[in-house]
């Protein structure tokens, strides 16, 4: 298995857990400051204190080069990126950052494109936490205001 970390100056180890070894490390490109990772079998989601969100598919960093080009850069958040989690079965990504009202996004895999009715005209306040179900029905926002928010997700018939 492998491990992802953020290091200094936007650095991005891959560590072998079989040996504990660092495999190989990576600028985030445009990164200063990392602060969230996320992995699921396709692609690595790596957030920065700039609100950037870059998208690595796994494939491309196994080639060992020290400075990987995202395959889709997100730019709509604009402060910290504190949250990345992807569901169970890969096909979103929610992205959010504690320092900023609303400051919410799902990204559409493998379209890798934002969903544009999240989080609506919802209020979900400053979220610093986000989980999904094990079956993928359910996504649970956690806030500022000490609120869980569960939200259904129909395309997903298992919870």
């Amino acid at each position: 298995g492998q491990l992802y970390t953020h290091g200094d100056g936007g650095e991005v180890y891959v560590w072998d857990m079989n040996t504990r070894t660092c495999r190989h490390k990576f600028v985030d490109d445009g990164c200063i400051s990392g602060s969230s990772l996320a992995v699921n079998s396709n692609y690595l989601a790596a957030g920065s204190s700039e609100g950037v969100v870059n998208l690595y598919s796994l494939s491309s960093l196994a080639q060992s080069t020290t400075n990987p080009k995202p395959d889709k850069v997100v730019l709509n958040l604009t402060t910290q990126i504190n949250q990345l989690r992807f569901n169970p079965t890969g096909e979103i990504l929610a992205m959010s950052s504690e320092l900023k009202e609303n400051a919410a996004k799902l990204l559409h895999f493998p379209s890798m494109t934002i969903f544009q009715n999240f989080p609506g005209d919802q209020t979900v306040h400053r979220v610093n936490s986000v989980t999904f179900s094990p079956g993928g029905g359910y996504m649970a926002l956690g806030n500022n205001r000490g609120k869980a928010l569960l939200y259904r997700l129909n395309h997903y018939k298992d919870y």
